[in-house]
């Protein structure tokens, strides 16, 4: 008898019942979402695709990049009676033709293009994509990205412009740094902040003409922590007409920019002057039962930011640790006012990036890291966490005792996620935060650990006493 004909009279085992056995009904195909849905692809300036379900049929329509090519878009969509729509963040183009879609009544996906790349079946071409986009959205398989209200839109422009040109200003200075060092003159060395009042006094005069030591060190400021003599030996340097040059056009691009940072500030208190409950209400009388000190800072912006914050939401998000004045109208003008479009804190963090994606196989964590992204708001907390870490409170005793366990990066991220989880409780719920101090949290901290010592003490059959 062959190998193979033993092998095949040999008794079979016996299977292994399956520990979980359930049926469920068969679905054949997916359940429409959005009935009435269309699918718009970005193909740049030049032209948009529009794909359209007309009753058993997907008709694919091209339309012009200007406006009122955009505008017949909108109307032929009006037409077609649809009713939401789907498109990709491309570039800047989406803008105005989300603006446009969005004021006709339609509601407006905006749709992350990696989330359309996940879904298998695609082939890429714009005819091909306005229908794939379609036929997800009409299926529901697409989420909405987050982009602020409309009230809140313009805020959050002259935000963002404002903070560029700040980052600018900051290259101009560095400039004006660099000129500084080729004629060996060491201000910005010796004084704490070369756009101080000192150190723009200096460098007025040295773009006008004065080179004597001795007579700039007569700008300097009573409050200036250098003495005259150190000042007058910082100034004493190799004066090139090329580098005077180049420090007077560094400081006139300074002036320019920072002139239109001021005139950025009109512009955000007028906003949210409009913002309020009653136009003609007077800020002052919002916080005349609480006196609140002016905003500190080199880039604070000179109207009572914190007032005007408190009348328009209620809260003061001032009183979280490490947010300031102007991180509160940065965190005003990214998020909105409205946050009940995350349901819990754990979605408003892992929307920012904050909160940690664990990766599991097989009952086992393999890594969990943040989302590859950086949101504005994130930045405000990340820096809001790495002011708090210098501060004896509850959370700079947590940073420091994480960033010994798991470095510096990483906990400078842990902490901006708690500051980002108590900035969503105050502005949904009103939740205040209380700082417990960092006494108390360190001796939270211990009796956690005793206790977890001791549950695995009695795991073992050991008892945990304390020492003598």
């Amino acid at each position: 008898m062959s190998q193979l004909s033993r092998k095949s009279t040999s008794p079979r085992r016996a299977t292994k019942p399956s520990r979980f056995t359930k049926r469920y009904q068969r679905v054949e195909d997916l359940s429409v979402v959005h009935r009435h849905a269309a699918g718009i692809d970005l193909a740049g300036a030049a032209s948009h695709f529009v794909a359209v379900e007309i009753g058993d049929e997907i008709e694919v329509r091209e339309f012009g990049g200007t406006t009122d090519e955009v505008k017949a878009l909108v109307a032929y969509l009006g037409a077609q009676g649809v009713t939401t729509v789907a498109l990709e963040s491309t570039g800047v183009y989406w803008m105005v033709v989300y603006d446009l879609l969005e004021a006709a009544g339609l509601e407006v996906y905006l749709v992350n293009p990696t989330h359309v790349k996940s879904v298998p079946g695609r082939r890429k071409d714009d005819k091909l994509d306005c229908r794939w986009r379609q036929k997800l959205h009409k299926y529901g398989l697409l989420s909405a990205s987050f982009r602020p209200s409309p009230e809140d839109r313009p805020l959050q422009s002259y935000y963002r412009q404002r903070t560029r040109l700040i980052r600018l200003a900051a290259d101009e200075l560095r400039r004006m740094q660099q000129a500084l060092d080729v004629m060996n003159v060491r201000l910005h060395k010796t004084l704490s902040d070369l756009a101080g009042v000192t150190g723009m006094r200096i460098v007025r005069a040295i773009v006008e003409g004065e080179h004597d030591p001795a007579v700039l060190a007569t700008y300097r400021d009573p409050r200036c922590a250098c003495t005259p003599e150190e000042l007058q030996a910082a100034l004493t340097g190799h004066y090139l007409p090329q580098q005077v040059l180049a420090l007077t056009q560094a400081l006139a691009r300074y002036d320019l920019l920072t002139g239109q940072v001021t005139d950025l500030d009109a512009a955000i208190e007028a906003t949210l002057q409009q913002g309020l409950p009653s136009a003609d209400e007077d800020v002052a009388a919002h916080g005349a039962a609480t006196p609140m000190p002016p905003a500190q800072g080199k880039h604070a912006p000179a109207f009572p930011v914190r007032r005007y914050l408190v009348a328009l939401t209620g809260q003061d998000a001032t009183q979280l640790p490490g947010i300031a004045a102007s991180s509160a109208l940065g965190l005003q003008a990214e998020m909105g006012r409205d946050l009940t479009k995350w349901l819990t804190a754990k979605h408003f963090t892992a929307y920012l990036t904050l909160a940690p994606v664990p990766k599991i196989s097989g009952g086992k964590r393999l890594s969990s890291r943040t989302r590859p992204g950086t949101h504005p708001a994130a930045v405000i907390f990340k820096q809001a966490a790495a002011a708090v870490s210098r501060t004896d409170t509850a959370l700079g005793a947590c940073y420091r005792r994480l960033a010994v366990r798991i470095g510096a990066g990483k906990a400078i991220v842990a902490i901006a996620r708690k500051i980002a989880e108590q900035y969503y409780y105050l502005m949904r719920y009103g939740q205040a935060y209380v700082d417990v101090g960092a006494q108390r949290e360190e001796e939270r901290y211990r009796q956690r650990q005793i206790t977890a010592l001791t549950k695995r003490a009695q795991q073992l059959g050991l008892v945990v006493s304390p020492a003598a």
